[in-house]
């Protein structure tokens, strides 16, 4: 139960960083090249997903210190952990996918109008 509880809330997380993202660029691909948009994205994004991202990441690790009971701090540290990772997977490999599949983001983009 608390694998999926963990797993839960970071694939929640994840997602909406990587939607956030994700908008970002395929409004900036608009107007822009593929580096342009993708610095503009990041730009406009990482101060969001930096300030959730390390509350998410820093409240539940000082929480897994401060409990005494191993399988709630083991839940805490696993959710800090996690979304450790998820960020570092939204900063430094979403933007190369999207610049890899951009046809595709774009094409799928301009059927939406």
């Amino acid at each position: 139960l608390a694998y999926l509880v963990t797993q839960s809330i970071l694939m929640g997380a994840t997602i909406d960083y990587a939607i956030l993202f994700t908008d970002y660029y395929r409004e900036k691909r608009m107007g822009l090249p593929i580096d342009k948009s993708l610095r503009k994205a990041y730009k406009n994004s990482i101060h969001s997903i930096m300030t959730s991202g390390m509350i998410l990441i820093l409240c539940p690790y000082i929480m897994s210190l401060l409990l005494t009971d191993p399988t709630i701090s083991s839940i805490l540290g696993s959710i800090s952990v996690g979304a450790f990772s998820a960020i570092l997977l939204i900063i430094f490999v979403l933007p190369g996918l999207l610049a890899a599949f951009d046809k595709l983001v774009t094409k799928k983009f301009s059927r939406e109008e």
